[in-house]
């Protein structure tokens, strides 16, 4: 009986964390870490091996048991089920893994805004959107030029407002010419 209880006790606690991690991952299944991510891994019932990590620009990190493990490029679920794969492997029987965002890496907007410099990403950003985090165009700005340069280094000229941005991508407003 007392066996019977603790796996609805694993079983419904695994539930809750996932339901959490959901929550706190918006677009988590289509995000890729990337270096300035702030994540937490945690391993149910084995704090040692759960923590909270900021990623670097090598993109991986040394994990415990299992060694370095590559981060950037994979979606949070992605890394979840690595280490868990990895965990099963001879160092814990059916280990539960989740992986959830702390904080996103940033987005940049430079040029003629009233306040340019790094924000936050938040999934469903566009454009016009970390203009007006930007604290909106300077009377100098041309609203008509913006620029966006993603953050693997293409360069897209005269973007639309509703453009979607990604972490690391830059934002510039030009300056009118009258």
């Amino acid at each position: 009986m007392k066996k019977i209880i603790s796996i609805i006790l694993v079983l419904t606690l695994s539930l809750f964390m996932s339901n959490i991690a959901a929550a706190s991952n918006r677009n988590a299944s289509e995000y890729l870490l990337g270096a300035g991510d702030h994540i937490q891994i945690l391993v149910f019932n084995e704090p040692d091996l759960s923590m909270k990590i900021i990623i670097d620009s090598s993109g991986n990190i040394i994990y415990p048991l299992i060694g370095k493990l590559q981060l950037t490029g994979k979606t949070p679920n992605q890394v979840a089920i690595d280490i868990r794969n990895r965990l099963k492997d001879g160092y814990i029987n059916n280990p539960m893994v989740t992986v959830s965002m702390l904080e996103f890496r940033p987005v940049y907007v430079s040029g003629e805004v009233k306040t340019p410099g790094s924000y936050e990403y938040q999934p469903g950003l566009t454009v016009e959107k970390i203009i007006a985090v930007a604290g909106g165009f300077t009377d100098r700005a041309d609203r008509s030029d913006i620029d966006l340069r993603r953050s693997n280094g293409q360069i897209l000229k005269d973007v639309i407002k509703t453009q979607a941005i990604y972490p690391g991508d830059i934002v510039i407003i030009d300056q009118s010419f009258f």
